[in-house]
Parts: structure tokens; sequence; C-alpha cells
């Protein structure tokens, strides 16, 4: 009875006193829930350094990005290959910001991240939940991306080894007929050379199944093929060469698969001085090809859509991260099997066409340059605004130690005066200021003798804000140097003071001692 009496009493005060058992035994389920409603997805993006498209993929990824929730965290093998591509560009999908100190402190392209990471635990995919990899030189990510076992999606190829998810491409035997088609439009007999990539991918495969099948229509045409692996475009070239010396006159033409052959093959015709002779078809659409066709140097290309491709592989990330199901339209061979496929059509440009697909490439790397010149701005600003406030600190008190006199004074109330602040021009007062940069672009279509045939002028405007207390903190030097140059004139004019007068006296006496 006097048990039951006592646990009573117990239970009666807990109740007075606001307290429970639970908050006697630890509240488990306030300490150790996790925060899951701030916690963001990651993707995991590896592109292909030697891509001369690059760019345009990237900024169709972070374009998607932008409208999500999603965090995109860019990975490489090599630290070069990591900071050229983190330079750019933001990693925070939700912020929808592609620049900004702390939107450029998580994406430094992978290479900070990653390799922090790997200090940390060996893990380059730290919290990744899916991988978008399109090549390279990062085959390593590929390894850790199976060890961790996250879903690979690539972009373009499926590499040897590896069975993706799926593959985002453009459309490689469409790529292969269109080049043949080019092809046979300037040939009716002789032989044309295809310089392929690498002959072990499927898609460079059906690439040169699609240029023979339009080919074939045309028995008097004799395709010879010569292939390049990765790592050894030198020797395909020394194989184009020998090939030309070996059969002067019967070469009318060459196919390229990608630009880095294209660029070799037009390289070797001028140098063998058979540019006017032989004639060239892209495979690769991109900006150096582009002003290769409107200088004549080529006479046909396909538009493989880079940005569709970089659009395309984050939707289907995303809809890997969230279990939903992939819009598949085909499927790609490989040695694990069927790989399901989204496959991009291509188009044509010719020389009707060049200018419009040239200016939609030039206007999207443009975009993509004044994004990351934003971003790298605003994260240097942020940086010299940490460091340059202790450091005009520093120096009012190094120029008010080192100024003497009334003129060192000046300087003094002058470089802490807060009401004109004449340092950095800003009225009093300024709560906002707006920076608007104007750029100019003109471009000059040339034929073969060099004379202009088409002018076409571009003009993008961009308008920022920049916070004014940003602008103080960039220019600290200004306050410091006034103050400094202050005292130091202080000391200077004491002392010129003291010389002049010096000489005044010595030239008063020296005056009244010379001859009258």
């Amino acid at each position: 009875m006097r048990f039951f009496y006592i646990l009573l009493t117990l239970l009666l005060s807990l109740t007075l006193t606001g307290c429970g058992l639970q908050d006697l035994l630890g509240n488990k389920k306030k300490t150790s829930s996790p925060k899951t409603s701030d916690s963001k997805q990651v993707i995991g993006v590896a592109l292909n350094d030697e891509d001369p498209n690059k760019i345009l993929i990237q900024k169709g990824i972070e374009d998607m990005a932008k409208k999500e929730n999603m965090e995109v965290k860019y990975l490489s093998a090599s630290a070069a290959q990591s900071q050229g591509a983190g330079n750019n560009q933001q990693s925070k999908g939700s912020s929808g910001q592609s620049s900004g100190s702390k939107s450029n402190a998580k994406s430094k392209s992978g290479s900070n991240e990653s390799s922090q990471s790997s200090n940390q635990n060996d893990d380059p995919l730290q919290g990744a939940k899916v991988l978008i990899y399109q090549g390279g030189k990062s085959q390593n990510l590929l390894q850790a991306a199976s060890q961790s076992k996250v879903p690979i999606l690539t972009i373009g190829q499926v590499p040897s080894g590896v069975k993706p998810v799926g593959v985002v491409l453009s459309n490689p035997e469409s790529v292969g007929q269109l080049m043949a088609e080019s092809a046979l439009a300037k040939m009716q007999e002789g032989q044309l050379i295809f310089l392929q990539a690498d002959p072990n991918d499927s898609a460079s495969q059906s690439l040169v199944a699609g240029a023979k099948a339009v080919l074939s229509k045309n028995p008097k045409i004799n395709l010879v093929v010569i292939g390049s692996p990765p790592g050894s475009e030198s020797v395909a070239r020394q194989s184009f060469i020998d090939y030309l010396q070996k059969n002067p006159g019967k070469v009318q033409g060459v196919l390229a698969q990608t630009e880095k052959l294209s660029a070799q093959a037009s390289e070797v015709l001028k140098q063998m001085q058979l540019a006017d002779k032989v004639f060239l078809v892209n495979g690769q659409a991109n900006i150096q090809s582009l002003q290769r066709m409107a200088s004549g140097g080529q006479i046909a290309d396909v538009d493989t859509s880079p940005y569709l491709l970089g659009v395309n592989a984050y939707q289907w990330a995303q809809k890997i991260v969230k279990n939903e199901p992939l819009d598949i339209t085909s499927s790609i061979p490989s040695d694990g099997g069927e790989i399901p496929a989204k496959i991009l059509p291509v188009k044509p440009v010719t020389p009707e066409n060049i200018a419009l697909v040239q200016k939609s490439y030039v206007t999207t790397l443009n975009a993509a340059a004044q994004e990351q010149a934003a971003g790298q701005q605003q994260d240097q600003s942020g940086k010299q605004g940490q460091q340059g406030q202790g450091q005009a600190n520093q120096g009012q008190s190094q120029g008010s130690q080192n100024a003497s006199g009334q003129s060192a004074q000046g300087g003094q109330n002058q470089s802490q005066s807060g009401g004109q602040q004449p340092s950095t021009g800003l009225p009093a007062g300024v709560q906002k200021v707006t920076e608007r940069v104007r750029t100019e672009t003109t471009r000059e279509y040339l034929d073969a003798q060099g004379k202009v045939i088409g002018t076409e002028k571009n003009a993008n405007e961009q308008v920022r804000t920049i916070p004014p207390e940003m602008l103080l903190q960039n220019q600290p030097s200004a306050s410091q140097k006034q103050s400094q140059t202050s005292g130091q004139d202080g000391k200077n004019g004491d002392k010129e003071q003291g010389d002049q007068k010096d000489k005044k006296n010595g030239g008063e006496n020296g005056g009244n001692n010379s001859p009258g």
C-alpha cells in the first residue's frame, strides 16, 4: 500500500510540473530524427573535356537544374578538368541562380568537392543519387559509381564494361545518312574516305552503317573506313596521309565523324594542297566547324543539338532519382545487353541555314559565358569583401600612426568620414546599385576570296544589381591609400616648407651680400 502511495505521489508531481516519463527517459524523437526537409538530391555530372560542345551540354543541364530542388555536382578525374569545369557554374538547381559565391563554392566543378570528399572517405560520388557520364578521362568514376551502387546515365556512348541504366544520344544512324547524302550531292564516282571515331562503340558503328546504306545507291563510289580508337588519332591521321599518297587523284571527299578528326583532315588537305580538290563533311557541328564551313573549308555539317542533349540527360537523371518511368524511344546494344535509350533527332547544316545554326550556337555560348563571368565576379567580390574589410581597418590605423601634423590629421579625417564617401564615388544614402553591361558582336561571312558577302550583328544587354556595401568592401585600398598618402604628404609638406624657408633665408642673405 505504501508503494502505491509513493507511485501516485510521483505521478501527481510530474503532472503538476509539466514533465512526463518521456522527458525523464530522454526525448529520443527530437534528438535523433534526421533533418530531411533541408536535404537536396545530388546529381553527379562528368563531362568530356575534349568535346567541343561541352559548354552547350552543361548549359542545358544547368538551365534545367535551376527549376528543380536538385544540386549538380561536377566530377572529374583530373584537377585541371575539375577546375575548368567548375569555375563556371551553379550547383543549386533550386536557387535558380548560376552565379554567386555560395553557388560557386558548391559547384567548383567537382574538383574541389571531389578532391575533398576523396580525402575524407575516397568516395567522389558521396551523396549522389545518379551519375551523368559522358566519357573522357574519368573512367575511375565509373568504378566508384559501381562500388557505391550509383545508377549511371551516359551521354552519347555506352562505356565498355559498364551497363548504365540508360543512354541519351543524338541519332547516330541519321548522322551517317546526312553525311553520305552531302557526299552524293558532290560526287558520282571515285573513292570516299570515312574517318571513324571509335570502331568498337555501338553508336559509331550505327553511324557508319547509316552512311553505307545511303552510299549503296551508287555502286561507283568506294567507301574506305579508317578507324581511330580513343587515344590513337595520330595513327588515324598518318593512315589518312598514307592513303592519299598511295592513291593520288582518286579520293574525292572525306567524311569525318568528330570535330577532332575533321580538324585533322582539313589540316592534312591544306598541307597536301588538296583542299580545293577533296571536299570535307563534318558529323559534329560546333563553333569551329561552322566557321570552317562559312569560310569554304567544308561543304556540310550535322547539328547534333548538344544543348538538348544536356536538357534530356538531366530530365532522365531526375526521373531516375524519383523512380519514375523513362520515356524510352529505342535501345542500344552493349556487352551486358540492350540499354534503354533516348535518341534525339539531328538536322543537316547547309549553306542555306548555316547562318541560323551559327547564331543559335553563338547565342547559347554567349549566355553561358555571361553567367560564368557573373558568377566569378560575385564570388571574387565576396572574397575580396571579407579580406578587404580587415585590410581597410589595418590601413587606417597605419595611416594614422604614420601621418604627422595637420596635413596627416586631415587625411585621416577624410578617410574616416562616412558622409560623401569620396573613395568610391557613392553619394550619401545609396541603397541599391545597378550595372548595365552591353555587348555587341559583329559577324562577317566571307567567301573563298575573302570578300564579305554578309554581315550579322548581335547585341546582348545584361542588368545586374550590386549591394553598395560590396562596392565599399571591394575598394578598401582607396581610403587606405588616401590616408597614407595624406600622411606622407604632411611629412613631405613640412619638410618642403622647412627647405623652402632655409632657401629663402639663404637667398635673402645672399642678395644682401651681392653687388648692388
